[in-house]
């Protein structure tokens, strides 16, 4: 990753059911959630913060660690995908741009990366 020094600090926080749809749902969009639903309650204190991966797809395919709070959202660190994980990944979207949440291959080759 790069910064891996800076980012190995934020690896106990992340949260691997967090995706960045349901992140800019809770720290961004306040009106676009049940303020009772227990489980997806929105955020609405500042200091409050997930960190979470994602794939950006904006360029070459990259897995990005996220910081989302009710600022916004701050990559911490980026890793590339191998070659055959990000064709797979362009071929499966049909060329999307954006940030999209891990695809299981690819969540299993972050996790054994990050065990190294």
């Amino acid at each position: 990753m790069s910064d891996e020094n800076t980012c190995k600090q934020w690896l106990n926080e992340v949260n691997w059911d967090m995706i960045h749809e349901d992140a800019v749902t809770l720290y961004l969009e306040w009106g676009n959630n049940n303020y009772r639903d227990a489980m997806r309650s929105p955020v609405t204190t500042s200091g409050e913060y997930s960190i979470y991966f994602a794939i950006d797809t904006w360029e070459a395919p990259k897995v990005v660690l996220m910081k989302m709070d009710n600022y916004g959202s701050t990559i911490l660190c980026t890793k590339s995908i191998p070659a055959p994980l990000a064709k797979e990944l362009l071929d499966d979207i049909k060329g999307i741009k954006g940030i999209l949440e891990l695809t299981p291959p690819i969540k299993e080759w972050l996790m054994q990366e990050l065990e190294a």
